[in-house]
């Protein structure tokens, strides 16, 4: 999953274009934890040290910070936007209907959003072997694709580039992502864009390695 970053007149305000759609349509501006709830994607990002306003458009997300620098805030946002997308989940919840102006995002295809999750479970199949721990919860998978006719195309990462584990990671993906019903064919591409990093990880994921809100152990 490819993300760009547009900068803004305001020094405080850094935009991010994941290459897909956030919103079906309009925008939802939400200002602090409260309103956050109503989007699991916002309260990630609120989760972040720094962060205090979030902006949910069609196709982009803008965040304000109130504290920090971006050259280190970026890595989690970009972390915590890549595994909101794996996840799956929704980007706005029932509760946003109450929020000022809230707008529904789009409901997309389930039956296509419902593959995309049972391959993501089957990927947890997969254990890197230098760290003893699932890809998923790793954050290594940045995006399940499925098209029409369960073509499926996978992008994932690894710890580091040049991994001595990569063919045996992406052999195990696509073994494990073949292997679910519905799946046709399986295409794994390797991405170091973002590169990969333990803010990247889930909650779980950071509970087993110790590892706190902002990568510190």
């Amino acid at each position: 999953m490819f993300i760009q970053t547009e900068t803004t007149t305001d020094p405080a305000v850094l935009r991010f274009l994941p290459g897909r759609d956030v919103l079906g349509e309009g925008t939802v501006d939400l200002h602090d934890r409260t309103q956050a709830k109503a989007s699991p994607l916002a309260e990630r990002l609120f989760a972040i040290s720094g962060v205090s306003a979030v902006s949910l458009g069609r196709d982009s997300i803008t965040v304000t910070k109130n504290a920090g620098e971006w050259q280190h805030l970026k890595p989690a946002i970009l972390g915590a936007i890549v595994e909101h997308f794996i996840a799956g989940v929704p980007i706005l919840t029932d509760s946003a209907a109450s929020l000022p102006h809230g707008l529904s995002a789009g409901a997309g295809n389930s039956g296509e959003g419902e593959l995309s999750g049972r391959i993501k479970d089957a990927l947890r199949a997969v254990i890197d072997p230098e760290l003893g721990f699932n890809i998923v919860d790793l954050g290594l998978i940045y995006a399940v694709d499925v098209a029409d006719g369960g073509a499926v195309r996978i992008t994932m990462s690894t710890t580091t580039p040049g991994c001595p584990a990569t063919s045996y990671l992406k052999q195990g993906t696509s073994e494990c992502a073949g292997a679910v019903p519905g799946v046709e064919c399986v295409e794994v591409q390797l991405t170091y864009d973002p590169r990969w990093s333990p803010e990247m990880m889930s909650a779980e994921a950071k509970a087993r390695f110790g590892i706190r809100s902002g990568g510190h152990r």
